[in-house]
């Protein structure tokens, strides 16, 4: 639907205008000329209060709430009960009249490097769409969907949650031919009152659609028998240590056992683990869809991992890896980890920040993260109120550690602290905005 009057018409509303609609967007800064808005009204900001801006920034038609009665400031308004769900509805229609293969990912860990591996690996071989950054919600992946070209065959779309029943929501929306699960972690174990169990049944739900013909995910999730259990698509697992897996990366030479058959030695850009794992779960759904080992080969060396995912750069002879995206009791490990296997001079400085979202289970996460972290760092800088805990735990080793409410001052600290030879290590949930801290030393 690219014509003003077809909106229209799909939600029944007064004839409109035979006129283009260039892009979709919920966001008025991001109008650009011929858009249209859908005033999303949230719990900190009405989108019915930007229409003004919307016009400004030329945009012809928003889609607002019935009962909105100000002006319409030039603009064509298409009224609807619920804006969100209009939204949501709208991109549903799209994919039903399009009817592109759609590869769903979701997992406490690896989204999004997942879904970027898995749309680069498929693009020589199909018209590939994909969610943008880490467009996963009820409202960012229906606009991804709605400003998709239209000629894709393959729509990689990753899908998050929060809260309980939002899998099922997304999954509604875009009934995915096959779904991935990277990894269940404890990331939202806070939303969750059977804890672990809860998120794996909450990632299980991307499972339950009828469309849905290939189930992959980590071996790990065999253990959660029911989720396990209640998947009817075909099941295909993957792993970096079980060998029993359908498919098995062996960590020290780059080998991919397919279904116990050696297939092939990868030379990849990247080395660590956990970025690893999502080039092997991307693998597999590129067999899955038919291509060659061969053809997963040539294109591995043009991966790329996301801005903020263990992102390295060097200034003044100091290796700083920017892994401040976001951060939950699994990712930090995985990247506490990987982190020491960097250079073996200098000292390993980690700048950690609160981990959210972990309800009653955040103290003793931030405790066991801390604790985890004494055989892997040399030198500790806290930021946040939760993160407290880390900073204690982390000290009982008896290494040097200091707990910073403020940015400015963190950095400051770490300024006076590195030397060449160091590596410094960020990490903390999205939230808590870490990389300032590296805008601050004038890194960024």
């Amino acid at each position: 639907m690219k014509l003003l009057s077809d909106i229209g018409s799909f939600f029944q509303c007064a004839p409109l205008p035979d006129t283009k609609i260039c892009g979709y967007r919920i966001d008025s800064r991001a109008i650009l000329p011929g858009d249209l808005f859908f005033a999303i009204k949230g719990q900190k900001v009405d989108g019915h209060c930007f229409l003004q801006q919307v016009k400004e920034r030329g945009g012809i038609a928003a889609v607002v709430s019935e009962d909105y009665t100000g002006t319409d400031f030039g603009l064509f308004l298409i009224r609807v009960k619920d804006v969100s769900e209009a939204l949501q509805l709208l991109a549903k229609e799209i994919l039903t009249q399009r009817a592109p293969r759609i590869v769903a990912v979701t997992g406490s860990v690896g989204k999004t490097t997942t879904k970027d591996f898995i749309a680069t690996l498929l693009e020589d071989r199909y018209r590939v769409g994909k969610t943008t950054g880490n467009f996963n919600s009820q409202l960012t992946l229906p606009i991804c969907i709605l400003n998709m070209r239209g000629d894709e065959e393959v729509l990689v779309l990753e899908m998050g949650m929060s809260q309980p029943g939002e899998i099922a929501r997304l999954v509604a929306i875009a009934p995915p031919d096959i779904s991935v699960v990277t990894k269940i972690g404890v990331a939202h174990i806070g939303a969750f009152i059977d804890g672990q169990d809860g998120i794996a049944r909450e990632k299980g739900a991307i499972f339950s659609h009828d469309k849905t013909k290939w189930a992959i995910f980590d071996h790990d999730l065999t253990k959660f028998t029911q989720v396990y259990d209640a998947i009817k698509a075909k099941k295909v697992s993957f792993s970096l240590q079980e060998i029993s897996a359908d498919y098995v990366l062996s960590v020290g030479d780059a080998l991919i056992d397919e279904r116990g058959v050696r297939a092939h030695r990868f030379d990849l850009p990247f080395k660590e683990l956990h970025i690893l794992h999502d080039f092997l779960a991307a693998a597999t759904v590129a067999r899955t869809l038919g291509l060659s080992w061969e053809d997963i080969h040539r294109k591995a060396m043009h991966l790329q991992v996301p801005k903020m995912r263990f992102e390295p750069f060097e200034k003044n002879g100091i290796l700083f890896i920017n892994d401040a995206y976001n951060a939950n009791p699994d990712s930090m490990r995985a990247a506490l980890k990987a982190f020491c296997l960097l250079r073996k001079e200098g000292k390993k400085i980690a700048v950690l920040g609160s981990m959210k979202e972990l309800g009653s289970f955040s103290q003793n996460f931030h405790e066991e993260v801390g604790r985890f972290a004494q055989q892997y760092v040399d030198t500790m800088l806290v930021y946040g109120k939760e993160a407290k805990a880390l900073a204690d735990a982390f000290g009982e080793a008896k290494k040097p550690v200091e707990h910073f409410l403020d940015k400015k001052a963190l950095a400051e600290r770490l300024k006076s602290l590195a030397c060449p030879g160091d590596t410094v290590l960020f990490k903390a949930s999205r939230s808590v905005e870490l990389e300032k801290v590296l805008a601050h030393l004038e890194i960024l």
